[in-house]
């Protein structure tokens, strides 16, 4: 549910950085992309309460923007796509200094498991939509150590 949400996240954030369609437009492609109405509503309202904030993220790949560079372990647990999503977040804005800390802060539990960009999506979306971090991490540990893939 939470990298569902994600997905239309990113996808609006980017739609409205990159085309001059309206509102309606682009609830038409969301829709035709298979979101409901009531998804899009939410991510419409989202973004909007986080405009302040959204708006004035980094423009993807501007130069002398600084990147940080992961620590030896943080690379052996983040696979290179999930590296790039994170990235790809701060660049829409999505993600802040702090919050990206915090992400990185909650792979440490994982202890060498390597993440991909599902586990990282929904580490990232309990950051950015303030989901309850240590119940989360808890069930994604499990979920990880039953081997049980997440949607």
């Amino acid at each position: 549910m939470v990298n569902r949400f994600m997905d239309l996240v990113v996808l609006l954030v980017e739609m409205t950085r990159t085309s001059n369609k309206s509102f309606g437009e682009m609830d038409k492609e969301l829709v035709s992309l298979g979101y409901s109405a009531e998804e899009i509503e939410q991510a419409f309202s989202w973004v909007s309460s986080q405009w302040h904030r959204v708006d004035h993220g980094l423009a993807g790949g501007e130069a002398g923007v600084p990147v940080r560079v992961l620590s030896p372990w943080e690379s052996t647990v983040l696979d290179t796509e999930a590296y790039s999503y994170l990235l790809r977040l701060q660049a829409l804005g999505l993600v802040d200094d702090d919050q990206f800390e915090r992400i990185m802060y909650r792979i440490l539990p994982f202890r060498g498991e390597q993440l991909g960009v599902t586990e990282i999506k929904a580490l990232a979306g309990s950051v950015i939509f303030d989901l309850g971090g240590d119940e989360f991490e808890n069930e994604l540990l499990s979920m990880l150590d039953d081997g049980t893939q997440l949607t």
